[in-house]
């Protein structure tokens, strides 16, 4: 039987859609949806948080997103609404206006201003 380029073909295809599909989607992927699907508005004191990311509305999620990492490595999604985490946040920036710092739109600025706090 003769060799045939489109038997190769094939064959390599199967092989890349095979590879493809074995890859992790958590590792390589982009995650493409919102990491909160649900949120509390219960009240959570500053001094039991570990971090505070801020995730901005994008094209993994067209939600601003709020997770609280607490001490004991529990993770809470805050609603953005809650009164007492706007409240919250506009402490850690008025805290950083009078410390002379610039104030960051990134969740770095406001990690490690709670890192500090500890």
């Amino acid at each position: 039987m003769p060799f045939k380029p489109h038997y190769l073909l094939v064959v390599l295809t199967v092989y890349w859609f095979a590879a493809l599909h074995a890859l992790p989607m958590g590792g390589f992927a982009p995650r493409l949806t919102c990491r909160c699907i649900r949120t509390s508005s219960a009240f959570i004191s500053p001094a039991r948080f570990h971090r505070l990311e801020i995730l901005p509305p994008g094209a993994h999620c067209r939600h601003i997103e709020i997770i609280v990492t607490k001490k004991d490595n529990t993770i809470v999604c805050v609603n953005p609404k809650a009164r007492w985490i706007k409240k919250v946040i506009a402490q850690l920036q008025s805290n950083k206006r009078s410390a002379g710092v610039p104030i960051s739109t990134t969740t770095d600025s406001i990690n490690t201003k709670l890192e500090q706090r500890q």
